[in-house]
């Protein structure tokens, strides 16, 4: 039974391991960052105030998604909207403050895949208790 408790120990560390997001790139964007002039791509508001803007660095136009309701239901298309950028990476982009970006996505976190993971392991670990409550009865 040590055995099986010490597997079990290891298996949450890992779990909780893997859920925690250092947002080591966005911990970056805030230390050091640019600034451009984007335009409010798409409103999808009433799927959690989710926007996407478009911007240019270097001749390159890229695109990001942010996820802030109070400001989606304020945005309309074609909006200017500032977006910050780590100039030796371009393809890390924000249109929030670095600062705030990193306190939403660093820490702890349950990813979806888990959720369809559990979902996936109920029905077979309810069948095998329900065949073990059964084989104790007869």
């Amino acid at each position: 039974m040590r055995a099986a408790s010490r597997t079990a120990l290891l298996a949450a560390g890992l779990l909780l391991g893997g859920c925690y997001n250092r947002a080591e790139d966005v911990a970056q964007l805030a230390r050091q960052h640019a600034t451009a002039t984007g335009r409010v791509a798409l409103l999808e508001c009433r799927l959690n105030g989710r926007w996407w803007y478009d911007f240019e660095v270097d001749g390159k136009r890229r695109r990001g998604m942010a996820l802030d309701p109070a400001a989606c239901q304020a945005r309309r298309v074609g909006d200017a909207v500032t977006v910050y950028y780590n100039p030796a990476r371009p393809e890390v982009h924000r249109a929030i403050a670095p600062a705030a970006a990193y306190e939403a996505e660093h820490g702890f976190h349950v990813p979806e895949w888990l959720w369809f993971g559990l979902g996936a392991l109920a029905l077979p670990l309810s069948a095998l208790m329900a065949l073990r409550r059964g084989g104790r009865r007869g």
